[in-house]
C-alpha cells in the first residue's frame, strides 16, 4: 500500500473517534445546565394583600388592598456544580406599583444538573431538603405525569402533562401543578401572628365583601384571642419547550387564607395574600430564543457534528481503498509509460 493510502487510512480513523469522542463525550458534558447560568423571568398581574399601614391606623375601610398591578421577577441563578449536581439559587421579588418591594423569597435547591429532580446537597451548600422538579423541568421533558415541590405546603405534588401548544413559534408541553394544604414555608409563617385578638379579627372580616365574610355564629363564638393557622393553595401552569425543556412561559395563583379552630372544623376568616400573575411577552420570546440557540446547538454536538465526521471518514476510507487497487500498488509500472519514455537505468 503506497503511502497515501496510509494516511487517508489514519485520517479516516482518526475522524471516527473523534465523531464517538464528541457525541459520547463532549456532547454528554454540555448538554446539562451549564455552571454559569443565570436567567430571570418577569410575570404581571394583580394581587389583593392585607393593608398593615390601614390596619395599625384603624382604617377597616382600607384594610385589604384589592387588584393591586404587580410584577414578580424570579431569577434562578446556578452558585456551584459538582459532576451532575447544580447548586442553585431561586430568588423571587414580588413588587408593586413604581417598583416597590412588597414580598420576597429566597431557597437554595441542589438539582440533577440533566433531569432537574433532588440532588444531595453539597455539604456547606446550605440546600434545602426537597423532592421532584423545582426551579424547571428536565433537558428531554416527556408527554406525562412528573412530582413538583411547592415552596408553600413544602410537599411535592403533581404535574399534569395537559396537552402540547405552540409558545411564540415552539412546540411546547402544558403542565398544570395544583397544591393546596396548611402554609408551611418558614419565612412566611414566621411573618404572620399566630394569635389576633377578636376584635382585630371582626374587623378584618367586616372589611370583606359580604359573600366573604364567615358565618356569623362562628364569629360570636371566637374566643378573646383567636388562634389563627394559614392554608396556602397555589395553582401554576408550565409551557415547557419540547426539545430542551426549558420553560417558556408561565402562570401562577396562589392563596393564602387565615383560619381558626371552629366546633365544626376550621373556619375561613380572611384572606392574607392572593397573587395571580403570568409571563410577560419580552420574557416568553427571550426564552424562545434561547431554546431554538440551545436545539441547534445541541443538534450540531448530538448528531451534526460527529455524522459530518463519519461521512467525511467514509469518503477517505473508499479514496483509500482505490488507491491501494491500483496496478502495483498504486505504483506507475513500465506498461503504464507512455511510448518514447525513457526507461529507469
Amino acid at each position: 500500500m503506497r503511502k497515501s493510502s496510509w494516511i487517508l487510512t489514519g485520517t479516516a480513523v482518526v475522524l471516527v473517534a473523534a465523531s464517538a469522542v464528541t457525541r459520547f463525550g463532549v456532547y454528554p458534558g454540555l448538554h446539562q445546565i451549564p455552571s454559569d447560568a443565570d436567567s430571570t423571568f418577569h410575570y404581571k398581574g394583580t394581587a389583593s394583600l392585607l393593608n398593615a399601614p390601614a390596619l395599625e391606623a384603624g382604617d377597616r375601610a382600607d384594610a385589604f388592598l384589592r387588584g393591586l398591578p404587580v410584577t414578580l421577577d424570579r431569577r434562578v441563578a446556578v452558585r456551584d456544580t459538582s459532576g451532575r449536581t447544580a447548586v442553585v439559587l431561586d430568588h423571587a421579588v414580588l413588587r408593586g406599583p413604581q417598583g416597590k418591594p412588597l414580598n420576597s423569597a429566597k431557597h437554595t435547591w441542589a438539582v440533577d444538573r440533566r433531569t432537574l429532580v433532588e440532588r444531595p446537597a453539597p455539604a456547606g451548600s446550605g440546600a434545602e431538603k426537597h423532592t421532584g422538579l423545582v426551579v424547571s423541568w428536565p433537558l428531554n421533558p416527556e408527554k406525562r405525569e412528573y412530582r413538583f415541590w411547592d415552596t408553600g405546603i413544602r410537599k411535592a405534588v403533581s404535574a399534569r402533562y395537559t396537552g402540547q401548544e405552540s409558545v411564540a413559534g415552539r412546540d411546547a408541553y402544558r403542565y398544570d401543578v395544583t397544591a393546596t394544604g396548611p402554609l408551611a414555608d418558614p419565612a412566611t409563617v414566621e411573618a404572620l401572628p399566630e394569635v389576633l385578638p377578636r376584635g382585630a379579627v371582626a374587623a378584618l372580616t367586616a372589611a370583606l365583601p359580604e359573600a366573604q365574610r364567615p358565618d356569623k355564629a362562628a364569629l360570636a363564638a371566637l374566643p378573646d384571642a383567636v388562634p389563627l393557622t394559614y392554608t396556602s393553595t397555589t395553582e401554576r401552569t408550565g409551557w415547557v419547550d419540547a426539545k430542551t425543556g426549558l420553560a417558556l412561559n408561565g402562570s401562577l395563583h396562589q392563596r393564602v387564607l387565615a383560619q381558626t379552630k371552629g366546633a365544626d372544623g376550621p373556619v375561613t376568616l380572611f384572606p392574607v395574600t392572593d397573587i395571580a400573575v403570568k409571563g410577560v411577552a419580552a420574557s416568553v420570546r427571550e426564552q424562545a430564543h434561547d431554546a431554538s440557540v440551545a436545539q441547534r446547538a445541541w443538534w450540531w454536538l448530538s448528531t451534526g457534528v460527529p455524522l459530518g465526521l463519519l461521512v467525511v471518514a467514509a469518503l477517505l476510507t473508499v479514496l483509500s481503498v482505490r488507491l491501494a487497487r491500483r496496478p502495483g500498488g498504486g505504483r506507475r509500472t513500465a506498461e503504464d509509460e507512455p511510448e518514447g519514455a525513457p526507461s529507469a537505468a
